[in-house]
């Protein structure tokens, strides 16, 4: 894998297509102001296109007419080696296809919660002309000899469109959320075609072996495809199509050094005095009702009763960051949250400490680093997720320090973190239980665990995830996630009193 040459020195490009690029634009009288995009996928994707150099073909932000299609193109870099190619969608567009189909239907079809998919056909229609835009744009904006990445359900169709036109491209497909098992995917009156879409490339890419599984035995049952389990490849319309699992990593260096920075040390004292008590817990997440929100806080509401000793002792800060605001679900769900706090601080303040402290804003990355340093414990217990960057970018930052990770097995990154402490989130007693475990836990247990989460995390950072994905794009070999055991021995659980 360390003797891949850099795309640029094997005459082609490297071509990223996203629902989003990597900068924001907004029109306005004084001419248009253009800001990095705020996003994991932006900010995973980024170093790499920086290092390969390339094209992103996304949308801007910016609205159009049903006829407009290109919009600006800018460098990404000061090398002037990568560009942005915008993509110009109209309202209505972003209405069907992004607040409709993409997240009103895949979205919630894909993390399990079927009784929140809308199937509507206008949708659905507006889905496969956005897609064959995006793909419009990126015809127009590569040649045929480049690799194009696609990313996420919301272009499920854009090989579709490209593969019409190239029949020799080089596509890849990394799908970032959940894919569910055959007989959920099935429900999708438009299933078939979508997964003739995916196939269209040379190479799919998920972040579990479980997701891997479900794709290969729903193309099976749904299409009466060929496949080989025991390779990860599907067979089908004359072409190998390989499926494998690339979990992404993080760039725990750029975490490691803002955790080293006086200032943001000094932050994170603070922040622990402030919140008064003994012990700070850590939730940050979209507010989304995959992320277990609600559920986190009946789980602490079930501690402060059950565990009265502990009422001064905690502080739980839930950093809940706004997501589809306009969305009648979530802006239910935010009511729901914000209710949820109120009863509980009202039932359980004692001398002026307030258990539940939440923040309805996002927060900039020194200051996200620095709620990492000051919390003894981070909950990222998701219903559903596909794999949560969350829990490595605690450990990245408290690698060197101490900490502790309580998980739900619902995460994708729940394969990779096995040294976290786990629990099911639709328990509140089993997640209060663990809570308190972790609490109690002696402080070399806790170094122990994370010194070994933090290898993993280091070992199977980001760049790792692009080489292990460009190998198996240009060498059709894959490389072995390593394998890793599970460290909870009930021998050696403290005990909870």
């Amino acid at each position: 894998m360390g003797l891949l040459k850099p795309l640029s020195n094997l005459d082609r490009r490297l071509v990223v297509v996203s629902n989003r690029g990597p900068f924001t634009l907004k029109d306005s009288d004084k001419g248009t102001d253009i800001v990095p995009s705020v996003s994991g996928l932006v900010s995973a994707l980024t170093p790499i296109i920086n290092q390969e150099g390339g094209a992103w073909v996304g949308w801007g932000g910016r609205l159009g007419k049903p006829e407009d299609v290109f919009g600006r193109t800018l460098p990404i870099t000061n090398r002037n080696n990568a560009f942005f190619h915008e993509v110009i969608l109209t309202q209505e567009e972003v209405e069907a296809f992004y607040e409709g189909l993409s997240n009103s239907c895949l979205w919630p079809l894909c993390h399990n919660f079927v009784e929140k998919s809308i199937f509507d056909i206008e949708q659905w229609t507006n889905y496969r002309s956005v897609n064959a835009k995006y793909a419009k744009t990126l015809l127009r904006k590569s040649n045929s000899r480049d690799l194009i990445w696609i990313h996420d359900y919301h272009l499920a169709l854009v090989p579709t469109f490209v593969r019409a036109e190239r029949p020799q491209a080089q596509l890849s497909l990394f799908w970032h959320i959940p894919f569910p098992a055959p007989e959920i995917f099935a429900t999708l009156p438009w299933s078939r075609e979508l997964l003739r879409g995916m196939l269209n490339c040379n190479l799919i890419a998920f972040h579990t072996e479980s997701y891997v599984r479900n794709f290969l035995i729903t193309v099976e049952e749904l299409l009466d495809a060929k496949v080989d389990h025991l390779t990860g490849s599907v067979f089908w319309m004359g072409r190998k199509v390989k499926v494998a699992a690339f979990p992404i990593g993080v760039d725990w260096k750029e975490f490691e050094a803002f955790a080293t920075k006086p200032e943001i040390r000094q932050k994170a004292q603070q922040l622990k005095q402030a919140a008064g008590g003994d012990y700070l817990i850590l939730g940050v997440d979209r507010l989304d009702y995959t992320k277990g929100i609600p559920e986190r806080l009946k789980a602490m509401e079930w501690l402060f009763e059950n565990y009265p000793e502990y009422r001064r002792k905690v502080t739980f800060i839930q950093i809940a960051v706004p997501s589809r605001t306009q969305v009648t679900a979530y802006q239910d769900l935010r009511r729901e949250v914000e209710e949820s706090v109120g009863r509980i601080n009202g039932r359980f303040t004692e001398d002026h400490h307030i258990p539940i402290r939440y923040l309805f804003k996002p927060l900039r990355k020194d200051h996200l680093v620095a709620h990492y340093l000051a919390a003894d414990m981070c909950l990222v217990t998701p219903l559903r997720d596909g794999l949560n960057l969350v829990a490595k970018e605690y450990i990245a930052t408290n690698g060197n320090y101490s900490g502790t990770l309580l998980l739900s097995p619902f995460a994708g990154a729940a394969n990779q973190l096995k040294e976290a402490l786990q629990a099911n989130p639709y328990s509140p007693q089993e997640t209060a239980q663990k809570i308190i475990k972790g609490l109690q836990m002696s402080e070399g247990e806790k170094k122990r665990r994370l010194h070994s989460l933090y290898k993993g995390v280091k070992e199977q950072d980001i760049t790792w995830w692009w080489k292990a994905i460009k190998q198996a794009w240009l060498t059709g070999s894959t490389i072995a996630v390593p394998k890793t055991t599970k460290a909870e021995d009930p021998k050696h659980e403290p005990t909870i009193s």
